[in-house]
């Protein structure tokens, strides 16, 4: 009796044993079938070869005043004659530029320019532009340096000076770069400035009143369009200008200046209000000259003390950056001799 109880108790540990094992072995299976879901196809190496990534060009070729162009796509060493403003705007810094356009001479851009090397004066030195090893130049039509010599330093685009204003040329730039997002930004903030100073000067204009701007350089005398120095006044403010430099004005939009006029002529260029602007030491004395002869202190303007003198330095310019600048210091100086 005794042996068929450890029979029965023997054959009960051998069903209990395989039925473990069998439990184990269910574990071991559901793991191995579980590991490669978790990892996706690479736990199964492809005997084919990979294809490597197509590189990304490192040139392009853009159109030109002096035709196709092959520049670098992203250019790290940049050489600019002219245009740093447009540069800046767009959040790219060159590495030269002639003296006028760094802080000392052009203190609308000194925040943008510390550290870029002065490539002298106009025209620039090629010397001095070689020795920076530039992969891109960009420079004006104005430089007198033809392109052929600059071409021989680095891939050259020469931009044109007066074929755009100031917004067209900054889109230009931004096309060349890959930099139109930037170039939107920065052309919608400086619109909504313009909304708002059209808004401040309200109330220091008179209705049909006149503005002219006037340039001494020497004894050189031009009268002022809407670029350069008169695009703040004339294109952001609105403001009239004297009769014959709206008429100039509306059979060319890119009207910049007179050729030079003489003193005796200086009425019928001359308006209610008058900026002037001198350019160097010289103009400067025969502008001082002006005060004591009666064909300019005859001037509406002079007798009613409308006469704003205003500086080079940061007017004499015409760049995205400079301008915003210029018009501040217009609504400034309106306010402060306004009608209100």
């Amino acid at each position: 009796m005794r042996t068929g109880k450890m029979v029965i108790a023997s054959m009960l540990f051998i069903f209990i044993m395989s039925l473990t094992a069998c439990g184990q072995k269910n574990i071991t299976d559901t793991k191995g079938t579980e590991t490669p879901a978790a990892t996706g196809t690479t736990v199964e190496p492809s005997l084919e070869p990979k294809e490597s990534a197509a590189e990304e060009p490192k040139v392009r070729t853009v159109n030109t005043v002096n035709g196709d162009v092959t520049i670098p796509v992203n250019p790290q060493r940049i050489v600019a004659t002219y245009y740093v403003g447009e540069l800046a705007a767009l959040g790219i810094k060159p590495i030269g530029t002639v003296i006028r356009q760094l802080g000392d001479k052009n203190p609308n851009l000194a925040a943008y320019t510390e550290g870029i090397v002065d490539i002298g004066e106009f025209p620039p030195s090629l010397e001095a532009i070689a020795a920076l090893e530039p992969d891109l130049i960009i420079a004006t039509d104005f430089d007198g340096i033809e392109y052929e010599d600059y071409s021989k330093i680095a891939p050259t685009i020469i931009i044109p000076w007066v074929a755009e204003d100031v917004t067209t040329k900054l889109r230009t730039f931004a096309t060349l770069f890959n930099k139109e997002q930037e170039a939107e930004k920065f052309i919608a903030e400086s619109e909504a400035k313009v909304v708002e100073a059209r808004e401040a000067i309200k109330g220091y204009v008179s209705e049909g009143e006149t503005f002219s701007i006037i340039r001494f350089f020497g004894k050189s005398i031009r009268v002022y369009g809407g670029r350069d120095i008169g695009h703040s006044l004339y294109n952001s403010l609105q403001l009239t200008p004297s009769p014959l430099i709206k008429e100039a004005m509306e059979q060319n939009p890119n009207f910049t200046s007179t050729e030079d006029v003489s003193l005796e002529v200086i009425s019928k260029y001359a308006a209610d209000r008058i900026f002037v602007v001198v350019t160097d030491e010289d103009g400067d004395k025969y502008y001082d000259e002006l005060q004591k002869l009666s064909v300019w202190t005859d001037l509406p303007a002079v007798k009613n003390n409308k006469v704003y003198k205003i500086p080079a330095d940061k007017w004499f310019t015409y760049d995205p950056i400079s301008n915003n600048v210029t018009l501040d210091e217009a609504v400034r100086i309106l306010k402060e001799d306004g009608l209100k």
